[in-house]
This record gives structure tokens, sequence and C-alpha cells, in this order.
């Protein structure tokens, strides 16, 4: 049946009403979707799930239609984002109309179906638990699925001993995902769908069971554990380093921020080049690629990784120094962001970071976070790189950086008193 107004193809997932029940004919996986399939008096309509752990949104087309329905009617995408008052969104694609998305809702997706929809939360998205669903099921509950999996986290930290630093990093790490996603699909079911003024015509598949809450852990235990974790040469060790980065725990990593190092670009790098040893392949060399048969380097004073590429070196800038000694100057050597910290007892490091990098010479964020790093390390060696917090730093530092060495050639070198005076001025 083909609905035409105004001699355009009409939206059959919005403007269509059954008049008898349509057939519910199951689940099918296909590629990363679950569809839903049923056939109506329209025709065969399918509502298709993402299942591959994406977030972004999804505006069907006749190419998609095709890939995953071609002999259907109309194809519904359960969307990432909800419309409020009617519930989690959906955009539809008619065979009839295959150049024109549109937005629908569930109450008019069951005015076609004859029954409520089942909608899944992309936290709950067990691909196998979604081909059993049948209309009229029971709400599952069930543990929230995280993406990417955390399993070798925990197995990490079952194979450690107890009161083990890098057992505590690992288990925070997978708690606090697993509580995040189980958290938002509470959270978001409760106020988006439950709410919604489209709840009668939803079939909300499943709920999650609420884990136990993740208990704070100590920052110093933390940092301590995911740098023996980082520092490990074994296989199980840098799938977790892998997970820590997707997982958010990156701030309690060593280091977590890939440079190129020039050694031509100043003296302080090339003496900072010259103390690189070789090193077995650590956990945290996965910043500098995954070619296992790459030659690692290590640099005995950060315990940062490297390896050479040609004429350049690429490294991990450490997120704070282990220095022990006060910042005596700061080189800007040439190429993008070369930085370089030298302290009192004469200890070369490549300046602190933990993304964005460090520029000079016109407004904006790198020159800030240069400026920040500047006046943090002038009261603390040791202090971490700064982040994205909005803080601002010091107007003369600010002034320096932005518009004082437009014109300056790298290398060019800043004694402590210099900056000192920049940061006061």
């Amino acid at each position: 049946m083909v609905f035409k107004r105004s001699g355009s193809t009409t939206r059959l997932l919005w403007n269509a009403a059954a008049t008898r029940p349509s057939q519910f004919l199951g689940a099918q996986r296909r590629q990363d979707w679950v569809l839903y399939r049923w056939d109506t008096e329209f025709g065969i309509v399918v509502l298709a799930h993402g299942v591959d752990g994406e977030t972004g949104m999804t505006f069907p087309s006749l190419a998609l239609l095709r890939e995953l329905a071609q002999n259907a009617v109309a194809l519904a995408v359960v969307e990432p984002d909800y419309g409020p008052p009617d519930g989690p969104s959906l955009e539809a694609i008619d065979a009839a109309g295959p150049d024109k998305h549109y937005g629908t809702t569930w109450h008019r997706l069951e005015r076609v179906l004859g029954m409520p929809a089942p909608y899944w939360h992309s936290n709950l998205r067990d691909p196998e638990l979604m081909m059993a669903w049948k209309p009229g099921a029971p709400t599952l509950h069930m543990p929230a699925v995280v993406t990417p999996d955390p399993a070798p986290l925990l197995r990490l930290a079952a194979e450690e001993p107890d009161g083990s630093h890098a057992a505590a990093a690992a288990l925070e790490t997978a708690r606090r995902a697993l509580w995040d996603c189980a958290d938002s699909a509470h959270k978001e079911i409760t106020e988006y769908v439950d709410a919604s003024d489209g709840i009668a015509s939803i079939a909300v598949a499943a709920r999650p069971v609420m884990p136990h809450p993740p208990q704070p852990v100590a920052e110093e235990i933390l940092r301590d554990g995911w740098r023996s974790i980082l520092h490990r040469t074994d296989v199980l060790a840098t799938e977790c380093a892998r997970l820590g980065h997707v997982l958010g725990a990156t701030r309690y990593f060593p280091g977590s921020c890939k440079i190129t190092v020039d050694p031509s670009s100043c003296v302080q790098a090339r003496r900072w080049a010259s103390r690189l040893q070789a090193s077995p392949r650590i956990a945290l060399a996965t910043y500098l690629g995954d070619d296992q048969e790459r030659d690692i380097l290590i640099d005995p004073v950060t315990d940062m990784p490297a390896a050479r590429t040609g004429d350049v070196i690429e490294t991990v800038a450490p997120q704070r120094l282990p220095a022990h000694s006060p910042l005596a100057d700061l080189t800007i050597g040439r190429g993008h962001n070369s930085v370089w910290v030298t302290t009192q007892d004469g200890t070369v490091f490549p300046a602190p970071q933990i993304g964005g990098g460090y520029t000079y010479g016109y407004a904006g964020g790198g020159p800030i976070a240069l400026a920040r790093l500047i006046g943090l390390l002038l009261d603390d060696i040791t202090h971490t790189a700064p982040g994205y917090d909005g803080q601002l730093p010091s107007a003369g530092l600010r002034h320096a950086v932005e518009q004082g060495w437009k014109g300056r050639t790298p290398p060019f070198t800043l004694t402590r008193a210099e900056l000192e005076a920049l940061r006061d001025g």
C-alpha cells in the first residue's frame, strides 16, 4: 500500500494506522544490528538496534534499508538520543520514498505494528538476549554491557596478590565503568522513557541491575598501580593499558600523550635522546603503536618508552616529572610541541603533558597551556601537567607566550629568574 499526498510519498511510519493485527516474524542479527521484523498489512516493517558499541546518530538511507531489510517497506532505527516528550528517538526510511528519512514516534510505530515495539538502552544491548525477545516478554533485569569488555582488568586483579596496588587500579577502573554504564542506563530510562508520553507504546525490554557503587581509592594507590601495570611486558598488561585508555583511567597513567622529538631541534633534545636505552616492550608502549617488531627504548629517568622513526623519536610525555630539584630553565625547541625543562641538578625532561600541545605566538589554547605549565612548575616541579579545567595563567606569562615571544626564533631558553619576572610582572 502506497500513500501519496501532494504528489510526494507519505511517511508510512508517521501517517499509517493498521486495521488488522500484524505478525511478529522474530529477530535477526545482521552485521552490527539486531533487527525485529513484523509482517504488517502494509508489508514488512523492521526496527533496528545498533549493537556495535557506537553511540552516534544513524540516519537511515536506501542503502541501509537494502543492506538490512531489502524486502521491507519501512525501516526504523533506534537512535542514541531522546526526543521529549516522545521517548527514545526513531528515524525511519520508506522503500517508496528512499531519498527522505524522517523522524517518527513509538506511538505512531505501534499504530502500524498493532503492538508495542521493544526498546533496549544502548548500555543493555546483549545480542543473544535481544535475539530471544518476543512480544509480551517480561522486562529483563541484567548487568550493563560495557564496551569494550573490562574482563582483562578483572583477570589481572584476580591474579595479583592481596594488597596489590595494580589489582586496586584495575578493579577500580572496571568497577567505575560498570557503575557508569548501569547508572547512565537507569537514569535515562527513568527520565526519558518511563516519564515519556509514549511509554504505553514502548516495550522496555531490559533494565539494569545496579552494581555496588565504587568506593573511592586513594589517587596515590591508583597512580602506583597503573605505573606497575604499564611497565609490565606481558600481553594481559597491554590489554589492560588499552582498556584503561578507553575507560577513562589515563589520569592515573604515568604518561598518556605521544609526542615526537627531533634531536636536532635543540641541545636539550639531544641530551635527552643520548640517555635512551634499549628496553623490552612495556605495556605503555602501546601509545607508540602496535608494531610488535619495533625496537623499544626507555628513558631511564622518567621510565617513558620511545621508538626511533627515521630522524625523529616518538615517545610518551610524562604527566608529571619525577624530579628532585627545582626548575632551572625552560627551552623552546624547533618544531611543534618541543618544550624542555631543565632542573637545577642539570637533568633534562620533556615537558609534562596531558594533551593538546604547547605553542606560542598567538592567542589560543596551546599558548595558555604553556603559560599555565610554566606557572605550575615554578611552584612545584612535580605538579601534574595542566588539563582542560578552564583556569588561566598569570597575566604576565600569558602576554609573554601570546605576544612577547612572537618574534623569537627557536631554540631559545628562559632562566628561572626570567620566568619568575614574567609571572610576577
